[in-house]
């Protein structure tokens, strides 16, 4: 009985995955071209904060950054939630040491990770569609993982040379140049949380065009009916 709960319990030594693969995923990206306010940093700790907390143990989490650098690009963070100590089995498992690699290769890289992200400056271009699928195409085991979430931190305004809110273009302009054709199709089922940014001084023309082209986007792209949309304010 202890060795098949041991087995159970084996995991990666890197990614702290079960041995099985692990059991969901929650990708998430992070659009800091323009840097959050400190309110919305912490309103984003906490946040992730409860949702770590409340994810079951083997959830991958993959953390990624929007970037005019495509080098940036990428998973950043890409690591299972371990097992914490009041998980544990206290007959065959220590819990002080189950608490240690929770926080000390799980949380702590985590919170480093994060800091380290949100110290970036303003940029020039904001290419959200091609920093996604870097993460996502460099997230290990995503689309093959059964409960499959994406979290999007950013004001989904795109800027970049396939396609510019700045510039006035939408979905008929993205079909229009046949970019359109270039969708991976990768988010197949996939729940969608957006944490949006207000960005009120941004001269985009009409507003409209922005939610249409990113539901016409997740559409195309498979993800699953449910979509939930967040405001990250900071007053």
């Amino acid at each position: 009985m202890a060795d098949r709960q041991r087995k159970a319990n084996a995991t990666d030594a890197v990614t702290l995955c079960p041995v099985e693969g692990p059991t969901g995923a929650m990708v998430v990206l992070l659009d800091l071209t323009d840097p959050l306010t400190r309110s919305q940093a912490n309103q984003l700790q906490t946040w992730l904060g409860d949702e770590i907390a409340s994810s079951p143990r083997g959830t991958l989490l993959s953390v990624g950054v929007v970037s005019e650098d495509p080098s940036d690009w990428g998973a950043r963070f890409a690591k299972c939630k371990p097992q914490t100590a009041e998980d544990g089995n206290p007959l065959i498992q220590n819990p002080s040491i189950l608490g240690e690699t929770y926080n000390d290769e799980f949380l702590l890289p985590l919170h480093e990770t994060l800091e380290k992200m949100m110290q970036s400056e303003t940029q020039n271009t904001s290419p959200i569609m091609e920093s996604l699928q870097a993460l996502v195409s460099g997230t290990p085991n995503f689309t093959t993982t059964r409960l499959r979430r994406l979290v999007i931190v950013s004001d989904m305004l795109q800027n970049s040379s396939v396609l510019s809110f700045y510039r006035s273009e939408g979905w008929e302009h993205f079909t229009e140049t046949r970019a359109h054709e270039r969708l991976a199709g990768n988010l197949d089922e996939v729940g969608v949380t957006l944490l949006r940014i207000p960005r009120t001084s941004a001269n985009i023309g009409d507003p409209l065009k922005v939610d249409t082209f990113w539901a016409r986007y997740f559409d195309s792209q498979g993800t699953s009916a449910r979509f939930d949309v967040r405001n990250l304010g900071d007053l």
